[in-house]
Formats: structure tokens, C-alpha cells, sequence
């Protein structure tokens, strides 16, 4: 999202954007975005600064890190940028918004809270069925 300094009413400015997850370049090994980004912003300025308060919401794809199966989990992330601005100043969050979205992440996605993970002697996912080195799952 690039912000045209000089187009900042007095007070304030409402945007509401969509970016593809590529473009944003969020995508990792452990975490996939399918579907687009949806950011919705108030933008105010005052003097030398430009404030962003953001809104980030997407689906994530995540993978369980313990039972290795792949989840869904929607992630909404506030975030509040500021930016030291002269009034003919271009300003592009996008690397910020890309930041604050890996940042909200979880570190270790977990599929539910109760989740039994895989048997450590035989890699059987304890969700799905039990094996002969636990009881019922």
C-alpha cells in the first residue's frame, strides 16, 4: 500500500486494500495463504508524522507441530506503524505490513489444544486411532 503523503485529508483517511499473499511474499515452508489479504486502515498525519493504524485479516494454512497435519486457522493482527514524513512523501507499508503478519504468526501451530500428536515408536497420528504403544485414542 503506498500512501501519497500530500492526499491525507486533515482528518484522516480511511482504506480498505486486498493483496495477494505473493505479492506480500508471506508464503513459507510451514505456512501457506491461499486466499487474499484483507487490510483495512486509518491513516492520519500530523506535522512530520504519518500514523497507520491497520487491520490484517487472512486464512492461514498451517501444519500441526504435533500431529503433522495441515489446519486451517484465520489470523486478524492490529497493528500501529508511524512514519517520520515530508509533505510530498510517498510511503510504502508494505514490508511493514509483511512483518507485522509473519510476526502474528503462531511459532508453534498447534491443529486444537487437545491434539495427542504422533506415537513416538511408531508415527501413528493418536487423533486419528490409537496403536499398540497407547490406549484408545
Amino acid at each position: 500500500m503506498k500512501i501519497h503523503v500530500n492526499r491525507v485529508p486533515a482528518d484522516g483517511l480511511h482504506e480498505e486494500a486486498s493483496y495477494d499473499p505473493k505479492t506480500l511474499d508471506v508464503e513459507r515452508e510451514d505456512l501457506h495463504v491461499d486466499e487474499p489479504i484483507a487490510v483495512s486502515s486509518f491513516i492520519t498525519k500530523a506535522q512530520d508524522e504519518l500514523v497507520v493504524q491497520a487491520e490484517a485479516r487472512c486464512q492461514l494454512r498451517l501444519c500441526c507441530a504435533r500431529c503433522l497435519s495441515e489446519f486451517a486457522s484465520p489470523l486478524k493482527t492490529g497493528m500501529l506503524l508511524s512514519y517520520h514524513v515530508r509533505p510530498m512523501d510517498v510511503v510504502d507499508i508494505t514490508k511493514d505490513l509483511r512483518q507485522e503478519i509473519i510476526l502474528a504468526c503462531p511459532m508453534i501451530p498447534v491443529c486444537q489444544p487437545a491434539c495427542k500428536g504422533l506415537c513416538p515408536a511408531c508415527g501413528q497420528n493418536l487423533n486419528l486411532m490409537s496403536c499398540a504403544h497407547h490406549g484408545s485414542a
